[in-house]
């Protein structure tokens, strides 16, 4: 089985199961009809993104997350989290950031984060809210010392398509990373997951199917 363990595309193979995620609306309108009938009858994950926090309305965002985190399909919290580059001003992120982690650690989900340039900030959160639930970083691109701090963290890394790029950071990483800490995802690439497994699994000089199975493994280890 190859968990997707975040994506925003609904065609999956036979062999795969998908989380996908769920984004969690701004507008009250919206809000009033989320989830709609729509809704992909698979693994779920939902949460605030941070590109998508109303200012004025984030307490109803807020109020729909715990409505939604203890559905049983719902098996992570997020995607959420911090970017410097887009979104509300960061205080804003980080209240919101935290109010999710508080939602996920009453439900016992792990969290899906998204972090573009604030992985200073993401640590001290953890530091200080000091959250029991499996940390997740999606999509992790970046370099070997940030890497280095945040798996010193407790925190787990799911890389996607940018592996297939050999001059990539996260596929000069990938043989760094501690395997029970690894997951693998597309997100929003039009990339099938077997592509992205059978390059970890070229880089890691790895059996497929051990790697199947290893990431299966840390899955069900994490997730109810």
């Amino acid at each position: 089985m190859l968990i997707n363990i975040h994506t925003h595309q609904t065609d999956k193979q036979a062999n795969e199961q998908i989380i996908y995620n769920l984004i969690i609306p701004a507008s009250e309108e919206e809000l009033e009809v989320f989830p709609s009938d729509e809704t992909p009858n698979t693994w779920l994950s939902t949460g605030i993104h941070p590109w998508y926090i109303n200012e004025s309305n984030h307490k109803s965002q807020i109020e729909k997350l715990r409505q939604l985190a203890n559905y049983k399909d719902i098996k992570l919290i997020g995607e959420c989290g911090l970017d410097r580059l887009k979104g509300c001003p960061l205080p804003l992120q980080e209240e919101i950031f935290i109010k999710q982690i508080r939602v996920a650690e009453d439900v016992k989900k792990p969290l899906i984060i998204h972090c573009v340039k604030c992985f200073n900030e993401l640590v001290s959160i953890k530091k200080i809210v000091r959250p029991k639930v499996p940390m997740i970083i999606h999509g992790f691109n970046n370099n070997f010392h940030i890497a280095q701090a945040v798996l010193e963290r407790g925190f787990y890394l799911s890389l996607g398509s940018a592996i297939l790029n050999d001059n990539s950071n996260a596929a000069h990483l990938l043989p760094n990373i501690p395997i029970e800490k690894l997951f693998l995802e597309t997100d929003d690439k039009d990339v099938s997951i077997q592509e992205i497994y059978e390059k970890a699994s070229f880089i890691l000089k790895m059996p497929l199917d051990k790697l199947e199975d290893a990431i299966f493994a840390n899955y069900s280890e994490i997730c109810q």
